[in-house]
C-alpha cells in the first residue's frame, strides 16, 4: 500500500506542477475558458509522460530481488536406508560440492550423491550407525549447515534470506506496541493410507524452527513417523506424518494441534530474530 500512496502522490504533484506551470488567465468567454482548461490537460499530460515523472513511480515501486532462490529439502520417506538431502539453487547447483566438507564434519556419510541442474542429491547417514538421521535437532543441525555454506560461497544469498525481515514488525499504536506475527499456515489431513495424518507447515523459516516444531508436537504426545524438510528461500515448507497412541488424529486432536502450532509459530516470543 506504501507503494500506491507513492504513486498517487507522484502523479499529483506532476499534474499540480503541470497546471501551475500555466499563465494565470481571466477567462471571459466559454470559448476562452475551453482553452485554457484544454491547455492544462495537454501540459498535465506530457508531465505524465515525461521521464522525470517515470523514473520516480520507479523509485516508488520499490526493488525486486533477480537471482535464483536457494532451496532445501530434507526427505526421510524416499529412501528406507538414507536421508536424502536435496539443495538447488538455479545455475550454480553445480557448485555446491563445498557442502560435502561441511557435512562430514557433522559426523555424517555421504553414501552417493547426484549433480545436475535441477539440484544437488545427496544420500547420508549417520558415521557411527549407518543410518538415517531421524532426530530432529540433527536434521536442523544439517539445515542450518546447508545454508551456512550457501551463505559463504554465494552472499547475496544472505540478503535473499532475510528479505522482509523488518515488514513483520507491527508499528506502535495508541495502545503500546503489538507483538511480532508471522504469517503461518497448517494444513492436516488422513493419509491415503490410513495409517497415520498428514501435517503440512508453511511458514517463515529461521533457526531451530523444525526443533520447535518437533517439541510442541510432542508435549501433546503425538508421535512424529517421519518428516520431509522444505525450505524455500525464507519460506519453510514443512511435512510431518504423526500419529496419535498408534492412529491417524481424531477431529478434536486435529484442532488442538493446528491451535497449538499457530499459538507457538505466530507469536513473537517464538520467532525470534536471528539471521543467517
Amino acid at each position: 500500500m506504501a507503494h500506491s500512496f507513492a504513486s498517487c502522490s507522484v502523479v499529483r504533484s506532476c499534474v499540480t506542477a503541470a497546471v501551475d506551470a500555466c499563465p494565470i488567465m481571466r477567462p471571459t468567454t466559454y470559448a476562452s475558458r475551453r482553452a485554457v482548461l484544454n491547455r492544462s490537460a495537454h501540459l498535465a499530460t506530457a508531465a505524465l509522460a515525461s521521464p522525470a515523472r517515470r523514473s520516480m513511480v520507479c523509485r516508488a515501486s520499490g526493488t525486486t530481488m533477480a537471482g535464483p532462490i536457494p532451496t532445501v529439502k530434507i526427505d526421510n520417506i524416499r529412501d528406507p536406508f538414507a536421508t536424502v538431502l536435496t539443495v538447488e539453487y538455479g545455475e550454480k547447483t553445480g557448485e555446491l560440492l563445498d557442502a560435502i566438507t561441511a557435512l562430514k564434519n557433522l559426523g555424517l556419510n555421504i553414501r552417493r550423491a547426484k549433480v545436475n541442474t535441477a539440484g544437488t542429491t545427496f544420500y547420508i547417514t549417520d558415521a557411527d550407525t549407518s543410518e538415517k538421521i531421524v532426530k530432529s535437532a540433527r536434521l536442523e543441525d544439517i539445515r542450518m549447515t546447508v545454508l551456512n555454506s550457501l551463505v559463504a560461497k554465494f552472499p547475496e544469498v544472505g540478503e535473499v534470506l532475510s528479505l522482509g525481515k523488518t515488514n513483520d514488525f507491527d508499528t506502535n499504536k495508541i495502545l503500546g506496541t503489538r507483538r511480532r506475527v508471522v504469517q503461518t499456515t497448517i494444513d492436516i489431513m488422513e493419509a491415503s493410507n490410513g495409517s497415520c495424518s498428514v501435517l503440512k507447515i508453511v511458514t517463515q523459516d529461521r533457526p531451530g524452527l523444525l526443533v520447535d516444531i518437533v517439541r510442541v508436537l510432542k508435549d501433546i504426545n503425538l508421535n512424529v513417523v517421519s518428516a520431509e524438510i522444505d525450505t524455500d528461500g525464507k519460506l519453510a515448507k514443512d511435512e510431518f506424518f504423526i500419529t496419535y497412541h498408534g492412529e491417524p488424529l481424531t477431529a478434536p486432536m486435529v484442532t488442538l494441534v493446528t491451535n497449538s502450532l499457530q499459538y507457538y509459530l505466530s507469536i513473537g516470543e517464538i520467532a525470534k530474530e536471528e539471521s543467517y
